[in-house]
């Protein structure tokens, strides 16, 4: 699945001269964490955040250091947390190197680099102006929109779904198929035999329950003792 399929289109942006006071009104009103800045021709330049807005002098939350611990601090460090308490146009707080991605990227991809980077929202670029926001909100509904288009385990012969179990189990580095044993019947697959670990153990049985004809899996598995403590 492709970013340009889930990618909320009608994206909110703001101007660098919006004031931080409007944009928080927008966010509040809107239900947003985040925003990105455009410049007239809609580019983007930067991206503002409820992050960008934790420490404000209004709010009382203005960062504090222990005067011995100020001293250590370096002075640029210092004007910038100045510069973001005191603000009052997005273009002196936003965050200017902004990650972003494009609209043919892979969902795949998209996971992994909010999970990397612990974002919760990337721009979606095109030529350099924002065509739309991905969120984790939206990849969420990209699970909803899969399972939607999923059709019914189709009935398959028997034999053929215990290979092809089979065949998956093989693949999986983390499991020991020689340890497993297989039977279905009218698309229930039993399962007997020894797994490593809980975690395998459940593993095998999502893998099994994802294998296209089975219906259900009939989970008989008993997991290795531990091995004692010398």
């Amino acid at each position: 699945m492709k970013v340009s399929e889930v990618m909320t289109r009608d994206v909110i942006v703001v101007r660098p001269q919006t004031t931080v006071r409007d944009i928080a009104a927008l966010m509040v009103q809107s239900r947003i964490s985040g925003v990105p800045v455009v410049d007239g021709e809609g580019r983007l330049v930067g991206v503002l955040s409820e992050t960008d807005l934790l420490h404000r002098a209004e709010t009382g939350t203005e960062k504090r250091h222990k005067w011995w611990l100020g001293a250590l601090i370096d002075d640029d460090q210092l004007a910038r947390e100045y510069a973001a308490a005191h603000a009052r146009r997005a273009e002196d707080i936003m965050t200017k190197q902004v990650v972003t991605v494009d609209p043919d990227a892979d969902l795949a991809f998209v996971a992994d680099l909010l999970d990397r980077r612990k974002l919760k929202r990337v721009p979606v670029v095109k030529d350099g102006r924002v065509v739309g926001i991905i969120t984790r909100g939206d990849m969420v509904r990209a699970l909803v929109m899969s399972q939607s288009a999923l059709k019914a385990p189709l009935p398959r012969d028997t034999e053929e779904l215990v290979q092809s179990i089979n065949e998956r189990m093989q693949q999986v580095k983390w499991l020991d198929s020689s340890l497993v044993s297989v039977s279905v019947k009218d698309g229930v697959a039993e399962l007997t035999g020894l797994a490593a670990s809980t975690d395998q153990r459940r593993a095998l049985r999502v893998l099994v329950e994802d294998t296209p004809g089975v219906v259900r899996v009939d989970d008989k598995m008993h997991v290795k003792p531990a091995a004692p403590m010398v």
